[in-house]
């Protein structure tokens, strides 16, 4: 087995991305894995918001509050995550039905964010939708590959682990999470000085108004 223990942060963060289990090992080695873990989130979330730029953009949003608007969305994605590590978490303690470490379960969750780093490309026209598609699938495939080497699980336990913990996730997310989800709504208005318009259709005729 390979000395784990000497692998560097790139090294680790490139191996998620190439679907590596020797990457998750090594985090486990990392000095500050849990600190490293959620600037893993965080710059996946900047990453993201970054290319979501455009709806501040047509929102007119100024200068420096588009970048304080940026940064308050990818906290916001942090938090998201921690929601979702936590429904993570719940389910595979009935699925493995043994201990499940949180902490370990969350360094792993956070390195398989690593290719959502690439988020940005989703501002791409014509591309942005097949980019999201195929950066969600790279991000499931890269957690089953480090819960199975970090939880010595089987595949399938692991993808039943990640599937009904994002699907707890959704379920609490549109129920008991609706306030929570105001609350960011309410701190990306403030941030960005106008109230946002996000609907499509709405976002449509900004533009066209625009134009004339």
């Amino acid at each position: 087995m390979a000395d784990t223990s000497a692998i560097s942060l790139w090294e680790i963060i490139f191996g998620a991305i190439a679907l590596k289990p020797q990457a998750y090992q090594g985090m486990e080695h990392l000095r500050n894995g849990n600190q490293v873990a959620v600037w893993i989130v965080f710059f996946a979330g900047l990453s993201e918001a970054i290319a979501q730029g455009i709806v501040l953009f047509i929102n007119r949003v100024k200068p420096f509050r588009f970048i304080i608007s940026i940064g308050i969305a990818a906290v916001l994605f942090v938090f998201g995550f921690f929601f979702w590590a936590g429904s993570t978490w719940l389910i595979s303690k009935l699925i493995v039905r043994g201990s499940v470490d949180f902490v370990q379960l969350l360094r792993t969750l956070a390195l398989s964010y690593s290719p959502r780093l690439f988020s940005v490309f989703i501002a791409l026209p014509y591309f942005g939708v097949p980019i999201s598609i195929v950066l969600s699938v790279w991000s499931f495939l890269a957690f089953l590959v480090g819960i199975t080497a970090t939880l010595k699980i089987g595949i399938w336990q692991a993808f039943w682990c990640g599937a009904i913990g994002w699907l707890m996730f959704q379920i609490l997310e549109n129920t008991v999470g609706r306030p929570v989800a105001a609350v960011g709504r309410w701190l990306k208005n403030t941030a960005a000085g106008v109230s946002l318009v996000t609907d499509l259709k709405e976002l449509e005729r900004l533009v066209e108004q625009g134009r004339r």
